[in-house]
């Protein structure tokens, strides 16, 4: 897709998939594909069952409230609002019925020749420029804590029975807290997001060799037939977008 009317004309191709992998009885992932607005998002409820789908689906849809980008600032508000609604629905829900209801997020955002990531939780952005793969998020992990306040190793911190346990999510705090980063684009830039299902399956390496298809979408196809005869035991939910001119 072509954003002309910018400094820098945008071509770009963006595509995105969910399973919901073979342990689980349902899915509870959810993603948003929207390159008219310059935004893509992944989002994995937390909580099990009906309540984490519901969360994922709600944050989804308040995004889909974002109105077009007209710089990246403005960009970065109106997202940050639309999670911030999200995140006070879920706060009122899980008072109301004094069950848990929560979700992840990580969500790219494109105007003119920048980009930010915004995100809760341990789903992923990564980007993939000139054939090395770069993690563009810090997880939300109790495993992640650990490492930065070096209490252990990072290879230490792999072998935690309990690493996984989030910390931060929408619906968790009743102020949203967001991590955010910001960099320049180049021509050939290839940014995946994906929900924790994906990573804890796929190594970086394998994930690096994909990213090297020319298509958004021969990849994220490519990513999700690698998982076939794989036990699958969380939701796995990915968005490639494929950036070609800048």
């Amino acid at each position: 897709m072509q954003r002309p009317g910018l400094t820098h004309s945008i071509i770009l191709e963006s595509w995105g998939a969910s399973l919901q992998g073979n342990v689980r009885a349902d899915n509870q992932d959810a993603f948003l594909n929207w390159a008219d607005h310059m935004l893509w998002a992944v989002a994995d409820g937390v909580g099990g069952g009906l309540h984490g789908g519901k969360a994922s689906r709600l944050i989804t849809e308040c995004l889909m409230l974002t109105p077009p980008p007209t710089s990246l600032d403005s960009h970065i508000s109106n997202v940050t609002q639309k999670l911030q609604r999200a995140n006070n629905s879920l706060r009122n829900h899980g008072m109301m019925t004094k069950d848990k209801i929560a979700s992840t997020v990580a969500a790219l955002l494109i105007h003119d020749a920048s980009a930010a990531c915004l995100w809760a939780g341990d789903s992923r952005c990564y980007l993939f420029r000139n054939g090395v793969l770069y993690q563009c998020t810090k997880d939300h992990t109790l495993r992640q804590e650990k490492i930065d306040k070096g209490e252990l190793t990072a290879l230490e911190a792999k072998r935690m029975v309990s690493g996984n346990i989030i910390t931060n999510a929408l619906g968790v705090h009743d102020e949203l807290r967001l991590d955010e980063v910001r960099f320049s684009l180049r021509a050939g830039d290839k940014f995946l997001l994906c929900s924790d299902g994906l990573f804890s399956l796929i190594d970086p390496e394998a994930l690096s060799a994909r990213l090297t298809i020319s298509t958004a979408k021969g990849a994220v196809e490519d990513i999700m037939e690698s998982l076939d005869g794989m036990r699958q035991p969380d939701n796995i939910t990915v968005v490639a977008v494929f950036l070609s001119e800048l």
